[in-house]
């Protein structure tokens, strides 16, 4: 009977292996797949509900897409020419704003090296100095490569919704399959565990995409206001960045205080100030109001597979650790649970 049951489960596993195998190597063709499943399942609650109520799935799903396509809609019309004259100004300056850049680094450097300081300190802080030019560099590169990259997947964006629309169709219809292919004592088990898993992508996924809107739009009311300049870009970047737990106020705060410190320190220091009453306003209101506990995981441990995804896979890795360490405690404790009761 043990055998039977190892048996059972080594060819689950290797049909598991073997599935996912395929999907990795066709990978660069499933994006549009994955962002319609994302947004099927973002919606779906929105969707189930409405269903509640007696009105049927298609036209709950419908709605939905009213209500979100034209909240988009509304906001596109105000923010994106807004947000093409700010990228149009910010090409054109950006010469500018190295070579500031640049000026500012080489003033400090003239600083320090006329200063007292042993030769080997004035070494480590002009690589210092360095990386972090090179930093922002890449920041801005990357953010570059990123919107170019998004008009080049401009058609399979396009069709996401249309494949979101038909997995919202079949959503139940989808899970009874997923069930159907378990044997029957294993269903009972698996249905607690997709709602604990459900319960835990929750809170971060849909909790934290919550929390980077709410994010960037202060981010964006509070620069313009100290009359920053591109206060909607960077606040679109401080908000995507916020999805990152910890790092991303980090990474967000950068480019909106180095701009800062290029016109004045003291509007570098208002600017500081800004994000760090709105990060405390995120980690003690915000965040436990939209996240609460949902995620499970201690802090130490969080930061600990943000280092581990950041290593193997980059910022991909750093947005995907912490909801795959999240479901991996799950499904640990409902094994360790069904291990101990057979």
């Amino acid at each position: 009977m043990l055998a039977d049951k190892s048996l059972r489960l080594a060819v689950m596993a290797s049909g598991l292996l073997a599935i996912l195998a395929v999907l990795w190597f066709v990978k660069s063709g499933l994006y549009p797949f994955i962002i319609a499943f994302f947004f099927a399942y973002l919606l779906n609650p929105a969707v189930s509900r409405l269903e509640n109520r007696g009105i049927s799935r298609r036209l709950s799903i419908l709605v939905v897409y009213g209500v979100v396509f034209g909240t988009l809609t509304v906001v596109g019309i105000w923010g994106i020419p807004l947000l093409i004259r700010e990228l149009e100004g910010f090409g054109q300056d950006l010469p500018l704003i190295i070579r500031q850049g640049e000026e500012w680094i080489q003033y400090i450097q003239s600083q320090y090296q006329n200063s007292s300081l042993p030769n080997s300190l004035r070494l480590e802080i002009d690589n210092a100095l360095l990386v972090v030019q090179e930093d922002i560099q890449r920041i801005i590169a990357t953010v570059v490569n990123s919107l170019i990259g998004l008009v080049s997947h401009a058609i399979g964006l396009m069709v996401t919704p249309i494949l979101a629309y038909y997995l919202l169709i079949d959503w139940h219809k989808w899970e009874e399959r997923i069930l159907s292919l378990l044997p029957a004592r294993w269903q009972q088990e698996c249905i607690l565990t997709g709602r604990d898993i459900d319960t835990v992508l929750s809170g971060i996924i849909r909790g934290q995409i919550m929390i980077a809107l709410i994010v960037g739009l202060l981010v964006t009311i509070g620069l313009h206001l100290l009359k920053v300049p591109y206060a909607l870009l960077i606040g679109i970047v401080a908000g995507m960045v916020d999805i990152i737990p910890y790092f991303g106020a980090i990474i967000g705060a950068t480019p909106a205080i180095t701009l800062a410190l290029l016109t004045s320190p003291w509007l570098a220091a208002k600017v500081s100030i800004l994000f760090i009453v709105i990060h405390q306003l995120e980690g003690s209101v915000i965040g436990p109001k939209i996240l609460g506990e949902n995620a499970g995981l201690h802090p130490l441990s969080v930061i600990f597979f943000l280092f581990a995804g950041g290593e193997l896979a980059g910022v991909a890795g750093m947005l995907l650790s912490v909801p795959l360490a999240a479901i991996g405690k799950v499904l640990l404790r409902h094994m360790l649970r069904i291990m101990m009761s057979s």
